[in-house]
This record gives C-alpha cells, sequence and structure tokens, in this order.
C-alpha cells in the first residue's frame, strides 16, 4: 500500500493512500508498537473523546481526566513492555 523511509531525525511520512484509507488527518495521535519485527501503529483516543461513556472507579474519582489518562498510559506502557 504504499512505503515510507527513515529521515535524520527519526521521522516517517505515512503514505497518503493509507492516511486517506483510515481518515488520519493533522494533530491525529498514533500510538506506536513493536509486535515481534513489526512496528504497529494505531490512533490513539484521548480519554476526553470517552467522557461519560466510562465507569470510573471510585478510587480514582477524585482524579481529573489528565491525570486518569497519564495513570492509563503508564499502565498501558507497562504492559507493551512485557509484550
Amino acid at each position: 500500500m504504499g512505503s515510507t523511509k527513515i529521515t535524520r531525525k527519526g521521522q516517517i511520512t505515512i503514505p497518503k493512500e493509507v492516511r486517506e484509507k483510515l481518515s488520519l488527518g493533522v494533530s491525529d495521535k498514533l500510538e506506536v508498537k513493536v509486535v515481534g519485527n513489526l512496528i504497529v501503529m494505531e490512533r490513539f483516543e484521548p480519554f476526553e473523546t470517552l467522557k461519560g461513556s466510562l465507569k470510573i472507579p471510585d478510587k480514582y474519582k477524585e482524579n481529573n481526566w489528565k491525570e486518569i489518562e497519564a495513570i492509563s498510559q503508564k499502565e498501558h506502557a507497562k504492559e507493551v513492555m512485557d509484550e
């Protein structure tokens, strides 16, 4: 579906066909992880977009959304590192 190369700064360009197929736009965030010898990128949805659709456990009810997002990212990073 396309190819890309890595720049001196370690940056890549996602081919236009891929961006269009996945409706990726400017400022969209992607999570990057390694699975075996593959680089996997997934759209990252901030917690603010889910506000109201999640039941927050009592132990986190005192936290604001930014704190909850930071806790979640730390936990997810631990999971990715264990894979």
